[in-house]
């Protein structure tokens, strides 16, 4: 264990809980089931906060997550989204918000009526 002194500040990345094997099997993969409601249920509370937690979370977090789903349905509903690159893995980068560490290239057409 580790003694902190009294007064501290304490820091926890979030993206360190979130690449934890322990916590995460296999973290780097893209597996958007691991949220289902399933599975879920497995994962420990506090161990995924992309918003933080507490009651000095957030304030937009509700709104960012309803934002994001229209947005991508909106978006898939009306165009057909292609990859344009062969290659399976974009290394994330921590750079104050997570980006790819290479361009995603993708093709956007109107889907027909």
């Amino acid at each position: 264990g580790y003694t902190i002194p009294k007064g501290s500040t304490l820091i926890l990345p979030p993206i360190l809980l979130h690449k934890d094997p322990e916590i995460f099997p296999d973290p780097e993969k893209f597996d958007p089931d691991r949220f289902s409601a399933e599975n879920s249920i497995n994962i420990q509370d506090y161990a995924y906060i992309p918003f933080s937690v507490g009651p000095r979370n957030c304030i937009g977090q509700r709104f960012a997550m309803l934002e994001m789903k229209t947005m991508i349905s909106t978006i898939f509903r009306s165009y057909r989204v292609q990859s344009l690159d062969p290659r399976d893995v974009a290394l994330p980068v921590m750079q104050g918000t997570l980006r790819s560490s290479i361009p995603i290239r993708v093709r956007i057409r109107p889907r027909k009526s």
